[in-house]
């Protein structure tokens, strides 16, 4: 009889799903967490824990696969959990969205880390292999029915009694979560106390008629998400191998860069005689802040285009060491345009300020002048880990921009020079208090009891603005440090 059971147990395993419990239980309860935490709150202190379970329920995932964690799986889940942090101290909705973007691809390069061997990926092959995860996942959204249904056909006798347990768990859950949200609904509507304890706690009102399909769409969002993308992943069919496309004919290489870099030499010599030497004759009606102070978003984008221009050449040409030569100048050649660019967005500023998308320029062309760096090693060695040089590089220096808090910086920076420059009639104060999120608020409170803005318009106004908006927020799930602190700065 034995010989029969463990044939038997095969080919259930054959059958069904055998993480089905697992995956199933584990993404109900993923749901139910994703919609408390979350649910109309995109910046609340809640984010880092919802961070932090998804990591820990990812890595569970792992452990019931039988796959164990690599090393470089710690750096990415600290990277992780730090973006998380740097949600819920910040009111800049530009550094909210990086955030989410670098969560998202951060953690999709986690998983295929993880389940692949990826250590000769390269860039483009983790991208392919992100869309092809994400949107492929989509055809495994009726999975959970279909494991549900090969699960309980295929089910033994001999595991019925033991089985039981998880079985009546599941139910239970499912019978508690609509009955303890229509018990919460009369309890609050029959008690103004408990009522103003679960707004306090939720802030939201519990109106089956505003909430329930809200809350319905997150919860389903936050199941089938998971389980489509678990289901997916245990198909494990991208293919690890990269091949060697290093087949082009090298000559073709030669000639365009050789051409491109012909003209990017006259170019940095005109960088070097006119922009940092401040030598020869400029064009009629030209000055030389006049012509410092134009260009440098043509330059960020021809440093993009160098970078580009250098990886795919050395991705898909033959090796050869004249082309190795030009790229290499080109790649020196970038590093002019990386300065000139820097040195015209300097002087700009010392002029206009600084805004939001001028720092991150500036922050843009050190990744830029990183990753290059970077591609100058691939040119020299082709061993070199260029992929996970750019992960981390990237992920260092956005973590390092997020929690320094730009706005900050700025409001700083425009006050203090403003005060130098009121005989030309300063007028930045609307950008100030309008475009710039609350993490600019100790700046300009500080500014305005050094500079005396208390009584102004604009002040006044800020300091209301900041009032209402936070009497909007007083729910403990979307508490948010940065407006936390610029609120408090209202009462002193």
């Amino acid at each position: 009889m034995e010989p029969a059971i463990i044939e038997n147990k095969e080919e259930l395993n054959k059958k069904s799903n055998p993480l089905f419990k697992f995956m199933g239980i584990g993404s109900f309860i993923y749901a139910l967490f994703y919609t408390f935490l979350l649910y109309q709150n995109n910046s609340g202190i809640t984010y880092p824990f919802f961070v932090g379970g998804t990591c820990l329920f990812f890595f569970l995932y792992l452990k019931k696969s039988g796959i164990t964690a690599k090393k470089f799986s710690i750096f990415l889940t600290v990277s992780l959990i730090l973006l998380g942090i740097s949600t819920c101290t910040t009111d800049s909705w530009v550094l909210i969205f990086f955030n989410k973007l670098g969560f998202f691809c951060l953690f999709f390069y986690l998983i295929l880390h993880n389940f692949y061997k990826d250590k000769d990926w390269d860039l483009s092959k983790y991208l392919c292999s992100i869309l092809n995860i994400t949107c492929s996942s989509f055809f495994y959204i009726f999975k959970p029915f279909t494991d549900l249904a090969d699960y309980m056909k295929n089910k033994p006798s001999y595991k019925k009694a033991a089985d039981g347990k998880g079985k009546y768990v599941l139910i239970g859950l499912v019978i508690a979560f609509p009955l303890m949200l229509v018990i919460l609904l009369l309890l609050g509507s029959a008690d103004a106390v408990f009522d103003n304890f679960l707004n306090h706690i939720f802030n939201f009102e519990i109106n089956i008629d505003e909430h329930f399909w809200g809350i319905s769409f997150s919860l389903l969002f936050g199941f089938f998400a998971s389980y489509s993308i678990m289901s997916r992943l245990s198909v494990r069919n991208l293919k690890e191998e990269v091949p060697d496309k290093r087949t082009v004919e090298p000559v073709i290489g030669i000639t365009f860069t050789g051409l491109i870099s012909f003209v990017y030499l006259i170019f940095c010599m005109i960088q070097i005689i006119y922009l940092f030497g401040g030598w020869g004759t400029l064009p009629e009606n030209y000055t030389y802040a006049s012509y410092a102070r134009e260009g440098f978003f043509q330059l960020v984008f021809v440093c993009l285009i160098n970078l580009a221009l250098v990886l795919i050449c050395i991705k898909y040409f033959r090796e050869n060491k004249i082309l190795k030569g030009i790229l290499i100048f080109i790649s020196a050649c970038t590093y002019i345009m990386i300065a000139s660019s820097a040195y015209r967005m300097l002087l700009y500023i010392q002029v206009y300020y600084l805004t939001f998308l001028r720092v991150f320029v500036l922050w843009a062309l050190f990744v830029i002048f990183l990753l290059i760096t970077g591609a100058l090693l691939l040119i020299c060695k082709k061993e070199f880990p260029f992929t996970r040089y750019c992960v981390i590089a990237v992920t260092v220096c956005y973590l390092l921009f997020s929690f320094s808090h730009p706005d900050y910086w700025i409001a700083c920076y425009n006050l203090d020079h403003s005060t130098l420059q009121e005989e030309e009639g300063f007028d930045d104060y609307y950008y100030l208090s309008n475009y710039l999120s609350y993490d600019a608020a100790p700046a300009i409170f500080a500014k305005a009891n050094k500079y005396g803005y208390e009584k102004e318009l604009w002040f006044r106004s800020y300091s209301e603005d900041i009032t209402d908006e936070f009497a909007k927020k007083l729910s403990i799930r979307k508490w948010n440090l940065s407006r936390w602190i610029a609120y408090h700065l209202t009462r002193t």
